[in-house]
């Protein structure tokens, strides 16, 4: 398990791949499908993790963008995110990290 670094890898031609890291499996995919749907030049590939860091034994693409999905209703969800920033290597936070709040309309 390792952190993850931006430029570890040789980007793909005309593809970028984004990382969905968040608690909730069916929010995940839900952005995920949405994303998947607009029309773009480049092909888009969606990843999506439960927390950070990735197993390294598997192989992956480069990863160009990282999104983490809080749920503002959950301690948990930001407790992971917080758990899972220690495995980003700081150069990626140039541009190539997100934060996504969700849970702010409903009432709890």
């Amino acid at each position: 398990m390792s952190v993850l670094r931006p430029l570890d890898k040789l980007p793909g031609l005309n593809t970028a791949t984004i990382l969905l890291v968040g608690t909730e499996d069916a929010l995940l995919q839900q952005l995920a499908d949405a994303m998947l749907k607009e029309d773009c030049a480049s092909e888009l590939k969606v990843h999506l993790a439960k927390s950070l860091p990735l197993p390294s034994n598997v192989t992956r693409p480069r990863i160009d963008l990282i999104m983490f999905v809080v749920n503002l209703h959950s301690k948990y969800s930001l407790r992971n995110v917080e758990e899972s920033l220690h495995h980003v290597d700081a150069t990626f936070f140039l541009g190539r990290v997100g934060f996504l709040a969700t849970g702010g309309g409903r009432l709890s």
